[in-house]
């Protein structure tokens, strides 16, 4: 699958013009929901984030419903995503001749997690989870045209790759006694100087410019993943005694750890690609 489309489409034209290649968090998704509604660590940061109880609900309970969310969520993406790729002559056909529905996409997406990020605290439950599984389903569609550029071989590598740097941060991020609530402030500017770089990149074809985006991309998100998994425990902590909150926080909790594998995911595929050029 690494053929003239591939090789045409890397530097100028679809895989560098949809905003994945400048790392997925690029339209803002991660960090919009990150700077409001649950995402800021502030209100729990007076609580003990290590205590074990809330009512009936354990932050074990709590922590198996998000890293199930989380998951149930990347099944549905890689799933559609997949199913795309295995029928490629559709799909690029559909691409070419239809490349509005691409941004058509791109919006649904943002408004989604605009929705999710803005209004989870007024949502029910299962509404928010609808959303969240809805907007995994319409990610796996624009997932699968950058899949496309790839052998079906280079993105299950990915796959394993992203799976055992997702694992070991997560667990780092899950037993470390460390207050990582410091890395927010350097995450955040880091991913926006990636951004800039990545612009600048793009428009003056500036060497090694691939692999040293992809090599930031993925130390960005190596951190987002360790920051986001403490999180846990600080949702966990700061929303006591209210069941119906602490659902609607592992849904919050399960879209971040969501993003951050995908972007992970999308930086490790670009750092397979920057090393084949």
């Amino acid at each position: 699958m690494n053929n003239g489309y591939n090789n045409g489409n890397n530097n100028n034209g679809y895989y560098n013009s949809n905003g994945y290649n400048n790392g997925y968090n690029n339209n803002g998704y991660y960090n919009d929901y990150n700077s409001g509604g649950f995402g800021g660590n502030t209100m729990y940061q007076q609580q003990d984030m290590y205590r074990q109880n809330t009512g009936t609900v354990t932050l074990s309970d709590f922590t198996r419903k998000v890293y199930g969310w989380m998951f149930l969520g990347l099944a549905i993406t890689f799933g559609i995503a997949i199913a795309i790729v295995t029928n490629p002559d559709t799909a690029i056909r559909l691409m070419t001749e239809h490349i509005e529905m691409y941004y058509i996409l791109a919006g649904i997406e943002l408004v989604l997690v605009f929705a999710l990020g803005l209004f989870v605290t007024k949502l029910p439950p299962a509404a928010a989870l609808g959303i969240f599984f809805l907007y995994s389903a319409v990610n796996g569609l624009t997932i699968a045209p950058i899949l496309l550029l790839y052998e079906m071989g280079t993105v299950i590598a990915a796959l394993g790759v992203t799976g055992g740097i997702f694992g070991a941060m997560s667990l780092f991020g899950m037993l470390t006694k460390r207050d990582l609530s410091g890395l927010r402030p350097v995450l955040f500017f880091g991913l926006i100087g990636l951004l800039i770089y990545s612009v600048i990149a793009m428009l003056f074809h500036m060497p090694m410019s691939d692999l040293l985006i992809s090599l930031g991309g993925i130390a960005l998100f190596i951190g987002f993943t360790a920051y986001d998994t403490q999180k846990i425990k600080a949702y966990y902590q700061g929303l006591q005694g209210d069941e119906v909150m602490l659902k609607k926080g592992a849904i919050v909790s399960a879209l971040q750890l969501y993003l951050d594998f995908i972007n992970l995911f999308l930086y490790v595929l670009r750092l397979f690609a920057s090393k084949n050029n």
